[in-house]
């Protein structure tokens, strides 16, 4: 039996994300939330910041059967309502006109690697607390974000030697 990768509950907004034990929680206290809409939920927080296109999520939530568009505008209702979110003014789960969607909530307390949804260690692991704490500070703003995540990714594709003089 191979070993399960423990991966640690995502805390953003007043809630927790434990993907592992099913549990939503907000300030502590369980969330109900139906299997669709946690699922929804799991896969943005899987890309943070990233769009997920409509097609993706109708796959990784339903699998290869047919549903119409219309069972996933209904389960990211019933998601945002569990949120306390607003299409309108979104903290958590912004809508991308005909495509999609992203999670654009700033975790709490999570690394760079985590907030920005970089997989490998920035300058031989040194992390950029700094743009962390701007992520947190423009969470509402996607192209704030964007232009975050597109330093952060410069950042990490030139990786910065500390200068030996």
């Amino acid at each position: 039996m191979k070993a399960e990768q423990s991966v640690a509950p995502l805390r953003f907004d007043r809630f927790e994300l434990d993907e592992p034990e099913a549990r939503l929680t907000r300030a502590g206290e369980p969330v109900a939330i139906a299997p669709k809409p946690f699922a929804l939920l799991c896969a943005l927080t899987r890309n943070p910041g990233r769009l997920v296109t409509k097609s993706a999520l109708l796959d990784l939530v339903w699998g290869h059967r047919f549903v119409t568009e219309s069972a996933l505008k209904s389960s990211i209702s019933e998601l945002r309502a569990a949120l306390d979110d607003d299409s309108k003014q979104p903290r958590n789960i912004e809508t991308v006109a005909r495509q999609g969607y992203r999670f654009i909530a700033a975790p709490i307390g999570a690394s760079l690697e985590s907030a920005l949804g970089v997989t490998r260690h920035v300058a031989a692991g040194a992390g950029h607390p700094g743009l962390a704490a701007l992520m947190t500070l423009c969470r509402g703003d996607a192209a704030l974000a964007d232009l975050i995540r597109t330093v952060a990714a410069t950042l990490e594709r030139e990786r910065l030697v500390p200068n030996q003089s």
